[in-house]
């Protein structure tokens, strides 16, 4: 007689695979979904236990009785998804059809991820009063407390990020000295491994000198992670860093008078969103992201700002009611936002 497969024991195998496999951030994903399974339903069941009916009450007690957002509940359900796929090539439960139909698995826009362009200037300059950034020529390395030392860091990073094309901090920190080729920096992304190929302005090599690694054992061409460490331990390294590095942030904000969230996902997010507010076709966004996919990128995009959209209505409607109008007219009523312009100004 078949043995029955159960959940918990099944996932837990998936989980160790990958974690041979130093896929530790995937790894840490099932965990957190074993966990949260099992305080659900109070017990371990079998595999072919998920169900629509299932599913459905579980995506209600993720929102409604933790209050996790919905992105997260789509990443848990993904990786049941996962789970189940991969039981189901291997004949271990049966083919439902439709079987996460009934259930979110996509991904919704985070617009609080992207910074103002004001508050990104605000966060990035040198002194907390000043409106507009300094010129990075003008910045130095601190020499004063370790909060100040840690808060000059996570700006000089954050800049770096904006500057590298809106690069996340897990490409940053693994960045290598071998990647540095020909006045280009010629790298895979960390996550996807899709290349990126970005060229190495005098601000990138200024802001990337003052936290350099000087340790010529060490393939990392900055001093963010420990170039010794291997396998988990490295892992361990990089969330520890992580961490320490959005707290130098929400530390930087609080001193900038920057009064919204602000985490490494800000850099990635902003670059994306002023990107496309600067007419930038999304396809060549998506390159410059590193993104497999452009549905990927429309996710990181911020619909434009109400009041650009009711002036492109008004400008509009106008049109089709009144007849003509000045293409100079319609420029100043759209503002700073060239794609509108293209398209009403034509």
């Amino acid at each position: 007689m078949k043995k029955t497969l159960m959940l918990t024991e099944y996932m837990t195998s998936v989980m160790e695979a990958l974690r041979r496999s130093e896929q530790y951030s995937t790894a840490h994903v099932y965990s957190s979904v074993i966990h949260s399974v099992s305080a659900y339903a109070g017990r371990d069941f079998p595999l072919s236990g998920l169900t629509p009916v299932f599913l459905k009450d579980y995506e209600d007690y993720l929102i409604l009785q933790k209050g996790l957002s919905w992105n997260t509940s789509s990443t848990y359900m993904r990786c049941l998804q996962s789970v189940y796929n991969r039981a189901l090539r291997s004949q271990e439960v049966p083919f439902i059809a439709q079987l996460f139909k009934g259930v979110f698995t996509g991904v919704k826009r985070n617009h609080r991820r992207a910074l103002r362009v004001e508050d990104m200037r605000r966060l990035l300059c040198e002194s907390p009063v000043q409106v507009e950034c300094s010129s990075s020529k003008d910045l130095e390395p601190p020499v004063s407390s370790e909060k100040g030392t840690n808060t000059h860091k996570a700006r000089t990073c954050m800049e770096l990020m904006i500057r590298l094309q809106g690069m996340c901090f897990v490409d940053l920190a693994f960045l290598r000295k071998s990647d540095l080729k020909n006045g280009y920096l010629m790298l895979r992304r960390h996550k996807t491994r899709m290349p990126l190929c970005i060229r190495i302005t005098d601000e990138i090599r200024r802001l990337a000198s003052f936290y350099k690694s000087n340790d010529s054992s060490s393939p990392y061409l900055l001093n963010i992670l420990d170039g010794h460490l291997r396998g988990y331990a490295a892992y361990r390294d990089y969330q520890c860093k992580l961490r320490r590095f959005n707290a130098a942030l929400k530390c930087l904000a609080r001193e900038r008078h920057v009064c919204v969230s602000v985490s490494t996902y800000c850099a990635r997010h902003t670059w994306a969103t002023q990107a496309k507010y600067c007419g930038i076709p999304t396809a060549v966004i998506s390159e410059g992201l590193g993104h497999a996919s452009v549905t990927t990128t429309e996710a990181y995009l911020k619909s434009f700002e109400n009041g650009v959209l009711d002036r492109a209505n008004a400008q509009v409607t106008a049109y089709i009611f009144n007849g003509k109008m000045r293409k100079r007219r319609c420029a100043e009523k759209t503002g700073s936002h060239p794609v509108v312009n293209k398209l009403l100004c034509r």
